[in-house]
């Protein structure tokens, strides 16, 4: 079974970053092998990846476009009231958080009526987080609550991500659609309605696991040879992608949810043709409604990125 192990923030200092959220979060501090040397040495592949006890990661890598705009993906992170789990109350994870180097920052939420009870920060990157007050339904989570999506209609991506993930869809309110393991551990994955919707950008994405499969094996326009399938997807748009003597080029389309501007940092670096578990995957991520953008590389319905990775 397949499901979302972690997310991706590039960073123009992947170590500091790294080192915020591993103390943070409490995680193990590891090297990134996907592509770079084993121990976050070739921060343009690789990089370094906190591992949180749940088994739930937050990988940095170094940046391959600049930070222009709120973060379409954020944390949310969970405290305790009165005899909680031991993760520490609202006011002292924040605290701590800017000990480490976070800093408060102004989204907008101060913008209404009332005061919103959760407290808003940005690690040393400037990825902006939230420290949640206590609230029951995180009270079986870690430290983290919570990965936050924002979308023009989260009910619509949604059906999308319970697909993807193969999570069940477990609260459904005008706002937010909240997604959960089916075992119950690790963070919520929450779809939050937004009006703009933060622009797409590979700065932040998401990491969806590959079931084991054979690597031999092959699926509808896709051969173990590296030949990608052209098609057309749900959102009515095409991408082509080749991969020629271990070379990806992608065509890029505009999204479902309107054109979007793609850097050639949408793609990946030259590897070799994807074995076929992989290749497998990603068809049936397309028949869902995603996009291909490289070997191993998608967008979701609203554009959101998606990297494949292997199941550990």
């Amino acid at each position: 079974m397949n499901g979302m192990p972690g997310v991706v923030f590039e960073t123009e200092r992947p170590r500091e970053a790294a080192d915020f959220w591993a103390a943070l979060l409490g995680g193990e501090l590891v090297g990134d092998g996907y592509g770079g040397d084993g121990h976050g040495g070739d921060y343009g592949g690789g990089g370094l990846r906190v591992r949180l006890p749940d088994g739930f990661t937050v990988r940095i890598v170094g940046a391959t476009t600049t930070k222009a705009a709120k973060n379409r993906i954020h944390l949310d992170l969970a405290s305790d009231g009165d005899g909680g789990a031991g993760r520490g109350a609202q006011q002292a994870i924040v605290d701590r958080a800017v000990r480490l180097g976070a800093a408060r920052v102004d989204i907008g939420q101060y913008a209404g009526p009332v005061a919103v009870p959760w407290q808003v920060l940005a690690d040393p990157a400037g990825n902006e987080f939230c420290v949640l007050e206590p609230r029951p339904e995180y009270a079986a989570t870690g430290a983290l609550a919570a990965v936050v999506v924002e979308s023009p209609d989260p009910h619509r991506l949604a059906e999308f991500w319970s697909s993807a993930t193969r999570w069940p869809i477990v609260r459904t309110d005008p706002e937010i659609v909240s997604l959960r393991a089916p075992g119950g551990r690790g963070p919520w994955l929450e779809l939050l309605a937004a009006d703009p919707c933060p622009p797409a950008t590979p700065r932040c994405r998401l990491e969806l696991t590959v079931p084991a499969g054979d690597p031999e094996s092959t699926t509808a326009g896709t051969a173990a040879t590296g030949t990608a399938t052209t098609g057309t997807e749900a959102a009515g748009t095409v991408a082509a992608g080749t991969e020629e003597s271990g070379v990806v080029a992608a065509t890029e389309a505009p999204e479902a949810a309107g054109a979007v501007d793609t850097p050639a940092a949408w793609t990946r670096r030259p590897v070799s043709a994807a074995p076929g578990a992989f290749a497998a995957e990603a068809d049936r991520l397309c028949l869902l409604g995603a996009t291909r953008r490289g070997a191993g590389r998608l967008v979701d319905p609203d554009g959101t990125v998606i990297d494949l990775v292997p199941h550990r």
